[in-house]
């Protein structure tokens, strides 16, 4: 009998495990991620994704809540689970504000750079005498550097070059 009962609950327990919500598009991984944020019911209903990165079976899902300088951002885990996404956990830590609607964020040994500011058309990364520009048709944007922190010795959060925002009169957004 004891063993039957041991039986059962370790089948039960194994069934459990594989019923964890999944979620196949950004609406549904929204609605995952909605119950573990910290944010009142009256601006659940301005939660929206503004951008999403993939790397080794990982999903960083950025979301953001409110409007304008009221604007709250959640970085939110995600593993990739068969053809779908499995909420992991609420990021630990803040976005870093560069310019106005401009951020970034360290995941996974790399730099997340966040645009949610329609008047930044360019961001410019140096290092050095290394300079990398990425120009921006829509915002918001994620631009993911995978390789940001792979040469420094894993601590901080500040990227190892200087990250700046220009609007299309090419002056730096500050």
């Amino acid at each position: 009998m004891r063993k039957t009962a041991v039986l059962l609950i370790a089948l039960l327990c194994l069934a459990l495990s594989g019923c964890a919500k999944t979620a196949s598009n950004q609406e549904e991984m929204v609605a995952l991620a909605r119950p573990h944020l910290p944010i009142a019911e009256s601006e659940a209903a301005t939660l929206r994704a503004v951008g999403q990165v993939d790397r080794e079976g990982m999903s960083l899902l950025v979301l953001a809540a409110g409007e304008g300088e009221d604007t709250a951002y959640f970085p939110v885990n995600f593993s990739r689970s068969g053809s779908g996404y499995a909420f992991s956990a609420l990021e630990e830590g803040e976005l870093t504000r560069r310019a106005p609607g401009c951020y970034t964020y360290r995941w996974q040994n790399g730099l997340v750079l966040l645009v949610d500011n329609p008047a930044c058309v360019r961001v410019e990364r140096t290092e050095g005498s290394n300079r990398t520009s990425n120009g921006l048709d829509t915002t918001p944007t994620l631009i993911f550097d995978a390789e940001a922190f792979s040469a420094t010795d894993g601590g901080g959060s500040e990227p190892p070059y200087r990250c700046r925002f220009f609007d299309a009169q090419g002056q730096e957004l500050q």
